[in-house]
């Protein structure tokens, strides 16, 4: 190792070994530093010197003060360029032969490092009014979240094509429109499931095949809910309300009479807000169980898909009801648009 690039900390390792009186040959071997390191910090120790590189010590700058921000500049054009497109494009304007490695270290010295991108759906401004109504409506919610039943669709894929991609950004920078990427679907057989939960309960999971619209959607939900709705709430309790996500299924007219005549109270939720409704995060986490369960086929992943929601906890589905609050916050601070974390 070189002197401009051995840490302060092990510097002062082989301070404390010299100062035990361990030879020089056996710390350069046990911590791994050139005799030459372990000579100079004896050499700082005998004359008093700190044990800090002098202004002007170790390997020079390859680039200049101009250069990097040329480089910040190029990298904002385009976040989702990779590091050696980045080298190529860097090395075309100013004649260096600088490496990958060379972009990644200068981004993030300046603060920007990569980040797994985010799929969000789109919104109309419309969309994004209702959402930010919403959020300041029932921000002062608390107890009240644990008396709505959580309910969505999921359909999983025996072949995962969920690629991640990566975008250089600040920390900061988490909410960003370059920070997501739309929603792709890909195949190789798939299994549709709904399934609801409440603040310390979970209710049944129900398969279903094809695609939903209002008859449809009856039919998956008319015996499970309303068997989940009286083994999770007190008789006397009218409390409690259903919440769908405004999939036209959903919100059909035959659902909507379906729902009046069952005395089902429906929860008004903004369209095209997944981030607010805490079971996405249990789609989610299935869905990284998932990818590492590797189902061969569609009768494996139905049989993981039942095991992973039995094993999801009460305990878990509570924390998540939990989140609530943070969740409405959230969508109030990005003025009804996307937020990263749920």
């Amino acid at each position: 190792m070189g002197r401009g690039i051995v840490a302060h900390e092990k510097k002062i390792e082989i301070k404390s070994l010299l100062e035990n009186g361990f030879g020089q040959q056996y710390i350069a071997r046990q911590l791994n530093v050139s005799q030459k390191c372990v000579f100079g910090v004896a050499q700082k120790l005998k004359q008093n010197l700190p044990l800090f590189n002098s202004v002007g010590q170790g390997r020079k700058k390859a680039t200049t003060k101009a250069e990097d921000q040329y480089l910040l500049k190029i990298m904002k054009q385009d976040r989702t360029k990779s590091s050696q497109m980045l080298a190529a494009e860097w090395n075309s304007s100013n004649g260096k032969q600088l490496c990958a490695s060379t972009v990644r270290r200068r981004l993030i010295n300046m603060g920007y490092k990569s980040y797994t991108t985010k799929r969000k759906p789109l919104r109309t401004p419309d969309q994004i009014k209702q959402r930010l109504k919403f959020a300041n409506d029932h921000k002062h919610w608390l107890k009240e979240w644990q008396n709505i039943i959580w309910s969505d669709e999921a359909h999983f894929e025996v072949l995962n094509r969920k690629n991640r991609t990566f975008v250089r950004r600040l920390k900061s920078e988490s909410n960003e429109p370059f920070n997501f990427v739309p929603r792709v679907q890909g195949g190789g057989g798939s299994v549709s499931v709904w399934g609801c939960m409440s603040g310390g309960a979970r209710g049944p999971l129900v398969t279903y095949t094809g695609r939903l619209n209002g008859p449809a959607y009856v039919k998956v939900i008319e015996e499970a809910l309303p068997m989940f709705i009286e083994n999770t709430f007190d008789a006397p309790n009218n409390n409690w309300a259903y919440m769908h996500d405004n999939a036209p299924a959903h919100r059909s007219k035959y659902t909507a009479d379906w729902f009046e005549n069952n005395h089902i109270n429906v929860l008004e939720w903004p369209s095209n807000s997944p981030d607010m409704n805490p079971i996405e995060n249990v789609w989610d986490y299935m869905d990284k169980q998932l990818r590492k369960l590797k189902p061969t086929n569609v009768g494996q992943l139905q049989e993981m898909i039942g095991k992973l929601w039995c094993g999801f906890t009460p305990i878990r589905c509570q924390q998540l009801v939990n989140s609530m609050p943070r969740r409405v916050q959230q969508c109030i601070l990005a003025r009804g648009k996307t937020f990263s974390k749920y």
